[in-house]
């Protein structure tokens, strides 16, 4: 019993001192205080996603190189049939044989000096 009463009594002293200690003799009135909380997000944004690209780009790629000829296609004068026969007024020359095929640089050309089209 002696053990509630102490209890009782402590809560009581605990209710009376928080008290005391809120509302101290001196206090000053509290102050109106506002707050503005307006906040201006602008999201008005402009995104730009036309690129333009110019692939008109032009390299020779055939300086230096023996590659890369196209059939049907001169160069220097002469044309270029592949290494394969060429029919030139109903008769068929074989690669690199005959009058009408010319040599440079290790490949053979349709000659039109000698044989034109």
């Amino acid at each position: 019993m002696l053990r509630k009463l102490s209890i009782v009594l402590s809560a009581v002293a605990a209710l009376g001192f928080a008290f005391a200690v809120s509302a101290p003799a001196d206090a000053k009135p509290v102050k109106n205080v506002q707050v503005h909380r307006n906040v201006i997000v602008h999201r008005n944004v402009t995104v730009r996603r036309n690129v333009t690209i110019n692939r008109n780009v032009r390299v020779n790629r055939n300086v230096g190189v023996r590659r890369g000829f196209v059939v049907g296609r001169r160069y220097h004068g002469h044309v270029w049939y592949g290494h394969n026969r060429h029919r030139w007024h109903n008769r068929w020359y074989d690669y690199g044989v005959g009058p009408c095929w010319i040599n440079i640089d290790g490949e053979w050309f349709w000659n039109v000096l000698v044989c034109p089209p």
